[in-house]
């Protein structure tokens, strides 16, 4: 409970001289069927006390909170909120620790997830219960606190009641919701006022005193109503020297001025001094006023307490307040005796310093108007303020204070600039920091000469603009030899620097401060900083083993889980893991949707961006969505740095989409943002990119031009992995420049890292910056193998080559759902090519057998079923050269083929990394999604499978008899896809989207029950039972017609349990 004051969570007892006043708490009690009970009027109308006495009538569990001016900042009144719930109910917030932990003024995405957090907590509060705010007004400008308490509104479970005492209504959008669903209770200031008969009833019940209707009507008219003025006017009548003629004929604010010093001329002298010297204080307890004082003015200031209506009790009657329109009167009266009040102050001050207490000694100190105190309690407590986030308490105080002494107590201007800095206020930071940096340095204060160094250099981490920040890191690093600093400060210093290291491409140098200053794991593990300097000098597998290292662990917080996904992802996308990276990308979008992290949501799609652009390369647009939605995430909360990473993906999709100047273009917006921030690895990503993009578009000295910029970035860092990957595109550029010497060494390299450093993935698999297929690695390897066999000897077995193996020049795309379409390097294969229909027939056969050499015999037998043994031989020799003429248009007669292998009279088209199909993706996407154990992940991949299934099977070759099988068995599992699907829908309760899936269902198979069942269920849930009859009877219409046979049992019950 650092940086609370627990008098503020401590609610009033309800005052002895309170009149019970029905109508007002019979429109109060209302609050326990509303989730919002409003409660505004002026001050001294009685809001304190009429909501202190409902809750002594209810008898229900009620927090309170007393808002107080220093409060103006969003975590100090969250903090004060949420431990006034706990002292209720103990368990509230148990599963949220460090909640309140930012290391900036938090923006819109983590005010949602603090909003979220609390709606959570309160729907796990069992029972009903209050939660007040009084005096809201004060922090009524506040937008994140009004933005935060519009969101609770919203969700707040109906069981939790919040009331808001305040003299400015607020402003929230959800107040007309609420109040169109009953959920909005509203007592105004009206509600309030006293009538005559009540006035009647408080002096004759309350004060014995008989009132004639023409006095009960000049008090209501002078008085208005005004609560506080009628009960001191009753207080006093009996005593007054003046009769109720004379009182009424003041003014309102004369009024209330008489009877305050009528009151306080009516006491003893003891207790008028007892009461004075209390009002120095906000709020007062007898501990208090005994160690400040004496015992004796505590037994005074008790007396007091029992008889007057001026003090307020607190529970227990151990804390007390005077009501603010009375306090505001005796300070008036103290300070007349300036010397005193003064003093007063002055020892108050240096009293709650010495326990610890720095709100209330900051407000004694400028209550002195000591400036020399108050500079030396704001320096003393300047880390207590910054810490609990009230940034703007702390600089409105200090304006206060004239620039002639903030110069002589200069390290002001360091927390100052450290309050700017955490409201984003960056420009008005730096002067802070400059200003005491200046300062600092002509008083030869190394201290704060490293403090105001950090700080400066903190603006440039927090903008992304590592070029900047170095060179002051670098100066308090070296005056950090020389200054004594906190391990912690110091850990923290070497901590930013070296990450500011990576920042700019320089992973070595940051890995090189590591060891050197041993900076211990704990320290490491902030921010990821140990992974980014493994991933940054391509150490990929000491990357992703020590993220495997970090999950589960307790001591990791939300955010840095989160942050440790989207880095894995980018990862595994460069190692070929693309699965596992949209798995684990589509689930960080779904945390951090969940948790309201905007920053992480929009890298996680940004990554799952990459997963999908290898993953499915049919459907480019899926992974050109995930961009677009980066960016736009990007943009609604004013952050750019993940800018860069997307326009290099929207580039590259553009490029695979044909769309060159496109491309171009993202790249260049790329580098912009790359160059000016001076991140030049990323930059270097950004080049490999565009070198393969100037390489699908056969542009090959812009492409070396590019490669070779991105290796002298890569150099920097140094990072092996991207110098291989250049290695491999520069020697790609030069065999297809057929520059024999440039091709041998880049490719010698390449070869080498793969060894050293086991990047072998990068030819089985399909990386980030890999070539799209196997057949470029094959057609290098075997121009490389005319003059270094023994080098390439690992990577021939792992690619199942032997030197004189025919290569491959082309790669296919088929097409086959639906009508079948072929294309050779991206080219449609027009029908006329094949000459023969049968020259199709036999590829497809071999195409759905592809892995096993298939019997000459089988062939021929499934090609022409009736034939004859000499035509099938003799047909069969012309489709078969008819199909190699397809595949491989120039090859020379009597040349082995490069895709079909033959063995004796068997066939098998051998290269299977020369195809691909749609037929392929949707059998793999539909088994991982039906197996798949996470229902929102497994629904992804279902519904990517449901996109490539645009038709039957070849559903333009019907006469081939030979594919009905596969036919079949393809159309049943697209069936169990969308039965899946529906299903998935019913589990999440989206039952609209279930009607849909399972109306599908029975379109693909009207005897399909299931789809019968869940349309059933969902109707059922969406309270529309005629519906749901009408499909169980139809369900029996088409069983009975189609089939001859009843529903099944389970239908039967389905249908009992709607009709009952």
């Amino acid at each position: 409970m650092q940086n609370v004051l627990l008098s503020k969570l401590i609610p009033p007892d309800p005052s002895m001289y309170y009149m019970r006043r029905s109508k007002l708490l019979k429109k109060l009690s209302k609050s326990t069927s509303a989730k919002l009970t409003i409660v505004h009027s002026g001050a001294g109308f009685g809001k304190t006390s009429a909501l202190s006495q409902l809750m002594a009538d209810q008898r229900l569990p009620y927090s309170w909170y007393q808002v107080t001016e220093e409060d103006d900042d969003v975590l100090p009144f969250l903090r004060h909120l949420f431990y006034s719930i706990q002292r209720v109910y103990p368990q509230f917030g148990e599963s949220i620790i460090g909640w309140d932990s930012f290391s900036m003024f938090p923006k819109i995405d983590e005010l949602n997830k603090l909003y979220l957090y609390f709606v959570n907590e309160f729907c796990k509060v069992k029972e009903p219960m209050y939660v007040i705010i009084d005096d809201f007004h004060l922090v009524h400008h506040v937008f994140q606190i009004n933005y935060i308490l519009n969101k609770i509104m919203e969700f707040l479970p109906s069981h939790i009641h919040f009331i808001v005492a305040t003299r400015s209504y607020p402003n929230w959008n959800c107040l007309l919701n609420l109040k169109m669903n009953g959920s909005l209770v509203e007592c105004k200031e009206e509600e309030f006022t006293f009538s005559n008969e009540e006035i009647q009833i408080l002096f004759e019940d309350y004060f014995g005193r008989q009132l004639s209707e023409e006095e009960t009507d000049k008090i209501h008219q002078v008085t208005e109503g005004w609560a506080i003025a009628i009960l001191l006017l009753a207080m006093q009548s009996n005593d007054s020297t003046l009769s109720i003629d004379e009182i009424t004929s003041l003014s309102l604010q004369d009024f209330f001025s008489y009877l305050s010093e009528e009151v306080f001329e009516n006491l003893s002298e003891i207790q008028q001094e007892t009461l004075l010297k209390c009002s120095i204080f906000q709020t007062f307890s007898n501990e208090v006023v005994k160690e400040f004082y004496d015992e004796d003015f505590t037994h005074h200031l008790n007396e007091l307490v029992q008889n007057k209506v001026f003090i307020q009790p607190l529970i227990g009657f151990q804390q007390f307040r005077f009501h603010a329109l009375f306090h505001q009167f005796l300070e008036m009266k103290l300070r007349e005796r300036s010397k005193e009040y003064y003093e007063l102050h002055r020892k108050a001050a240096q009293y709650f310093a010495m326990k610890n207490e720095p709100i209330n000694a900051l407000y004694h100190a400028f209550k002195s108007l000591d400036e020399t105190m108050i500079c030396e309690l704001f320096v003393q407590f300047a880390s207590y303020f910054i810490e609990a986030g009230q940034y703007d308490y702390f600089l409105e105080r200090l304006k206060e204070l004239s620039e002639q002494t903030k110069e002589r107590y200069y390290p002001l201007y360091f927390y100052e600039g450290e309050c700017q800095r955490f409201r984003a206020q960056y420009e008005k930071a730096k002067k802070a920091y400059e200003k005491c940096l200046a300062l600092a340095t002509n008083e030869q204060d190394l201290f704060f000469v490293l403090k105001a160094n950090t700080g400066i250099a903190h603006i440039y981490l927090d903008t992304i603009q590592p070029g900047l920040a170095e060179s002051y890191l670098y100066e308090a690093l070296k005056l950090s030899d020389s200054v004594q600093l906190k391990q912690d400060d110091l850990y923290l210093l070497q901590h930013q620097y070296a990450e500011n290291l990576v920042n700019l491409g320089r992973a070595k140098e940051a890995e090189n401060l590591v060891q050197t200053k041993k900076l211990p794991p704990s320290i490491l593990s902030q921010g990821n900083l140990d992974v980014r300097i493994m991933l940054r000098q391509g150490k990929l597998f000491e990357a992703k083993r020590l993220i495997n290292s970090k999950q589960g662990k307790e001591q990791l917080t939300t955010d840095a889980h989160r942050e440790s996904d989207v880095l894995h992802a980018l990862i595994l996308t460069m190692m070929g893991d693309n699965e596992e990276a949209l798995n684990c990308s589509t689930m960080s979008i779904k945390n951090s949707e969940m948790d309201h992290a905007q920053y992480v949501e929009a890298v996680a799609y940004l990554r799952k961006g990459h997963a999908l652009m290898l993953l499915d390369p049919f459907n480019l647009h899926e992974a050109e969505k995930c961009y677009v939605k980066t960016n736009a995430l990007m943009d609604e909360i004013h952050i750019t740095r993940a800018k860069a990473e997307s326009y290099m993906g929207l580039a590259m999709v553009k490029s695979k989409q044909g769309m060159n100047h496109e491309a171009l273009s993202y790249t260049k917006l790329g580098l912009y943002e790359t160059e000016r921030v001076q991140d030049h690895w990323v930059s270097a990503l950004l080049l490999t990119a565009l070198t393969t993009i100037y390489i699908e578009n056969n542009n090959l000295e812009k492409a070396k031009q590019s490669a070779l910029k991105a290796q002298k970035l890569f150099l920097l860092s140094p990072d092996v992995y991207g110098e291989m990957v250049t290695n491999f595109w520069l020697a790609y550029i030069a065999f297809r420049q057929t520059t024999q010497d440039d091709f041998v060494n880049q490719f010698q390299k390449f070869l080498m890292a793969c060894s050293e450093y086991n990047y072998y993935f990068f030819l089985t698999k399909r990386t980030l910056f890999g070539p799209e297929n196997s057949l470029m690695v094959l057609q290098m390897l075997n121009y490389y193998m005319e003059y270094c066999e023994a080098d390439a000897h690992y990577i021939s077995q792992l690619l199942q080559y032997k030197k004189g193996d025919p290569i491959p020049k082309h790669y296919f795309t088929l097409h086959l759902f639906g009508p079948f379409t072929m294309f050779r390097n991206g080219v449609e294969v027009i029908d006329k090519e094949w000459k023969r229909e049968k020259a199709k027939e036999l590829f497809l056969y071999l195409y759905m057998n592809r892995h096993r050499f298939v019997a000459k015999e089988e062939i021929m037998h499934v090609l022409w079923p009736n034939g004859d043994e000499q035509a099938m031989n003799r047909d069969f020799k012309v489709v078969y050269n008819a199909c190699l003429k397809v595949l491989e248009p120039q090859r020379q007669a009597r040349d082995e083929s490069a895709y079909i292998v033959r063995k004796q009279s068997m066939y098998q088209l051998h290269q299977k990394l020369a195809f691909t199909s749609d037929q392929e993706y949707f059998e793999r996407f539909a088994n991982i999604g039906l197996e798949q154990r996470d229902l929102h992940l497994g629904q992804d991949w279902l519904v990517r499978a449901v996109a490539y299934y645009k038709g039957d099977l070849l559903e333009d070759l019907q006469s081939f008899e030979w594919l009905q099988s596969k036919r079949e068995d393809l159309h049943h599992l697209f069936i169990l896809v969308v039965e899946r699907i529906a299903q998935n829908f019913m589990r999440l309760k989206d039952f609209q989207k279930v009607i849909q899936w399972a109306e599908k269902l029975v379109r693909l198979d009207n005897t399909w029950e299931e789809g019968y069942r869940l349309l059933m269920l969902a109707y059922y849930h969406l309270e529309n039972r005629p519906q749901a009859i009408k499909w169980y009877e139809k369900c029996v219409e088409v069983l009975e017609e189609e089939l001859n046979i009843e529903p099944m049992e389970t239908t039967v019950q389905v249908f009992e349990m709607i009709v009952r």
